[in-house]
């Protein structure tokens, strides 16, 4: 985060609606020391329930999470699980991290029609069962409300919150889910963007530094901050390593 933006006072309520990224739900964790109440959602279904179960069931979580560290040592045993389709919450929780923890480079991608198809990575001791990372975050997730959506789940927020939006990035890798992130969703959150603003929210989203968005969020309502990220995952290789990113903020 560039110096001269600094997050406002979050001991209020907040909200976080990540838009299938990680980076939504790791500044709610960041911070959780200095949030009285949050409210987190996303539009990727697994990942909500996993919050849910991380946050109501840490204890099944751990358990089914260290049947899966077994599993591992059988060389097909990735490929069986991806194809799986559980129907419990513990079932689809453990399912989502164990994925995570062993698929290539971490990344989360479906296909058309859903359907998670990342390869296996290779790693040869994957962290799929961190007990107290696990615990660690379902303290934290006692002060959130875990909601499934988008951004348009927030309806009339107020001066006492603080939003911060991390949707998929324009002119990057959208297939967090099937229909993508496109240019009109963008437009979207630039308008739900100026609506929180007007209510009196304070209003912070991460996205590409490209010309789409730097025209989105030109104007007086915001202001427009440079920085970089690495990034090890791109179509185009002169997109991955260190890479500009820009913060837009309607407060100074």
């Amino acid at each position: 985060m560039p110096s001269s933006l600094r997050l406002p006072s979050i001991s209020r309520p907040v909200w976080a609606p990540t838009g299938s990224r990680s980076s939504g739900g790791a500044v709610f964790f960041t911070f959780a020391d200095r949030i009285d109440r949050a409210f987190l959602s996303d539009t990727n279904v697994d990942l909500v329930l996993t919050y849910k179960a991380v946050k109501s069931h840490v204890d099944a979580l751990i358990a089914a999470l260290r049947r899966h560290e077994n599993g591992h040592k059988d060389d097909k045993y990735y490929r069986r699980v991806r194809e799986q389709k559980p129907k419990e919450l513990i079932d689809i929780a453990a399912r989502f991290i164990y994925l995570n923890k062993t698929c290539f480079n971490g990344l989360y991608r479906v296909n058309k029609q859903g359907k998670f198809n990342v390869p296996k990575g290779s790693y040869k001791n994957p962290d799929i069962c961190n007990e107290d990372r696990l615990r660690t975050a379902s303290t934290a997730l006692q002060k959130a409300t875990i909601l499934y959506g988008d951004f348009e789940r927030i309806v009339k927020p107020d001066n006492s919150d603080f939003i911060y939006s991390d949707p998929p990035y324009d002119d990057c890798f959208v297939g967090y889910q099937a229909g993508g992130f496109g240019e009109s969703d963008q437009r979207r959150l630039r308008d739900a963007a100026m609506e929180w603003s007007n209510s009196g929210a304070r209003v912070l989203l991460s996205n590409s530094d490209t010309p789409l968005v730097r025209r989105l969020y030109k104007g007086a309502q915001f202001n427009i901050h440079e920085a970089s990220a690495p990034r090890s995952i791109n179509r185009n290789a002169n997109g991955r390593g260190r890479v500009p990113e820009l913060l837009v903020a309607t407060y100074d």
